[in-house]
């Protein structure tokens, strides 16, 4: 009876071992393709704007790459506490994510002072999350509800000054600019959603759920966020262009004689 108890609990983890790798390695194989299509893109730009845009993206997929083959393999990890903990995917996060605001504050022109808040925010965010996933409890939930702050005011500087300033220099752009900010947004709070529900909190989620949930969540806020923001550069250009063509219009109107 106990013999079989060990067996049951070795397959239990051999297949929850697999699960992980095999997420994993979606995830080396999603961020590649995201690299090397954005990577494409950036040699072949039509302009400089398309060509930051493009550069930007295939960097944040290109450092994701090489860090989940980094996890596939094995690396950057450790048993903190008990509990299975990828640490370099704090790594990715703290490489990847300012790029990702680099190509909002690009597409909306934004100003430096708000543009160093939410680079400022989102670090604090990240380093105290990190700090959370490796401490123990209860003291891991003090950081994460101190992560979760820093997370509220990026959400805030997002939601308030970055629209606000991108709506006035971009007043045809309106709605592209709703449309970018509720992807990330959503996106992004599903983080520590999943922060608190897998290991390094409630343990609800197995390991292979953590890393299903962490990889489906990179691949959607890099590779399928990369590609809103180069659709939203076209809708932004044609609103320009649009804008441009009704003021030649209304400037070669002839006068009406007096």
């Amino acid at each position: 009876m106990l013999r079989t108890q060990k067996l049951e609990i070795i397959m239990g983890i051999h297949q929850a071992l697999i699960m992980v790798q095999f997420w994993l390695w979606i995830g080396v194989a999603g961020m590649a393709i995201g690299s090397l299509v954005f990577g494409i893109g950036a040699h072949n730009a039509k302009n400089d704007r398309w060509k930051i845009l493009f550069t930007l993206n295939f960097f944040i997929c290109l450092i994701a790459t090489g860090l989940y083959l980094a996890m596939a393999m094995g690396q950057g990890f450790r048993i903190v506490f008990d509990r299975p903990t990828f640490w370099v995917r704090y790594v990715t996060w703290f490489c990847s994510t300012p790029l990702l605001l680099l190509d909002l504050a690009f597409l909306g022109r934004t100003s430096l002072p708000i543009t160093g808040s939410l680079l400022g925010a989102n670090a604090y965010m990240i380093a105290t999350g990190f700090v959370g996933a490796i401490s123990p409890k209860p003291i891991n939930y003090i950081w994460y509800t101190v992560s979760c702050g820093a997370f509220l005011a990026a959400l805030y500087l997002l939601f308030v000054p970055y629209r606000r300033e991108a709506q006035q220099k971009h007043p045809r752009s309106k709605s592209v600019f709703q449309k970018l900010l509720t992807a990330h947004g959503i996106l992004w709070t599903l983080y520590p959603v999943v922060w608190i529900l897998a290991a390094t909190g409630f343990n609800v989620l197995s390991q292979g759920g953590e890393t299903m949930s962490y990889t489906l969540l990179d691949l959607a806020s890099k590779v399928g966020f990369g590609f809103l923001s180069l659709n939203s550069l076209y809708q932004i250009e044609k609103a320009e262009a649009g804008n441009y063509q009704s003021y030649q219009s209304s400037s070669t109107q002839p006068s009406n004689p007096a």
